[in-house]
């Protein structure tokens, strides 16, 4: 059921709603009112996206770990050796939030060890964010005269990651770039902040303003990278979003 405040509705939850969180909606428009009915408007939008992003995220993050799961063995994630330290402290803050089951004989929570967490729970757990993290050039493991250079393209792309993207053109930037903007409008979106005015692409900067990707251009994005692994699927979401039909109701 789609929210639908009636104007009397609307003047008692305008107050409810802080002043800087509606500023960017009053800045649009010419009366409180219109604010919060694009306010609204902006809410059901960012469900909307969510519920295509929701799907591109899974079917990303499980055919990543497929191939790396075939390349590397069932617990890839545990190999430090193939990762940088951004990478390395995702999966540790995945592992430690990660909860055992009690243990009937002890009232304690089980052991957590690589025999004793399936696979798919730390894969389900991981951050979108670790994911994408994957798809870059790679970073740095360890400090000092311990520091390494870590290539994730002739590790990760060459020998896992391009099967899972057989779309993909076979580069990994571009599927990183795809992936990346996914990530920008998924965050903005499950935290709630405008898309009015599109979404801002961190260190994009042209004659000193941000450059942002209209609503339009970031709900293809999402289908494309859908599309690098599935080109049906990706076709099938594109018939059934929500996303375009609300573009188009604009207040």
């Amino acid at each position: 059921m789609q929210i639908q405040p009636s104007p009397q509705q609307l003047k008692l939850l305008e107050p409810l709603i802080s002043r800087p969180r509606l500023a960017p909606f009053l800045a649009a428009t010419s009366t409180p009112a219109d604010a919060m009915e694009l306010y609204l408007w902006n809410v059901r939008v960012s469900a909307a996206f969510g519920e295509v992003i929701a799907l591109a995220e899974v079917i990303l993050r499980n055919a990543m770990a497929e191939q790396l799961a075939a390349a590397y063995g069932a617990t890839w994630y545990s190999k430090a050796e193939l990762f940088d330290d951004r990478t390395i402290s995702g999966f540790r803050t995945t592992w430690r939030n990660i909860t055992m089951p009690i243990d009937p004989a002890t009232g304690k929570p089980g052991e957590k060890s690589l025999r004793t967490v399936p696979a798919g729970k730390l894969v389900g757990e991981s951050s979108f964010g670790c994911w994408v993290n994957l798809l870059d050039k790679g970073g740095t493991r360890g400090d000092g005269p311990f520091r390494r250079r870590v290539d994730y393209d002739s590790t990760l792309w060459r020998k896992a990651l391009f099967k899972a993207f057989p779309n993909g053109g076979g580069k990994r930037a571009t599927v990183f770039t795809t992936a990346s903007r996914v990530r920008l409008l998924r965050n903005r979106a499950a935290h709630h902040e405008p898309l009015i005015n599109g979404v801002p692409l961190t260190g994009q900067v042209k004659r000193g303003r941000t450059q942002r990707l209209s609503l339009p251009d970031a709900h293809n994005e999402i289908l494309v990278l859908v599309d690098y692994i599935d080109q049906d699927i990706a076709t099938w979401l594109r018939q059934t979003s929500r996303v375009p039909g609300l573009l188009q109701t604009r207040p």
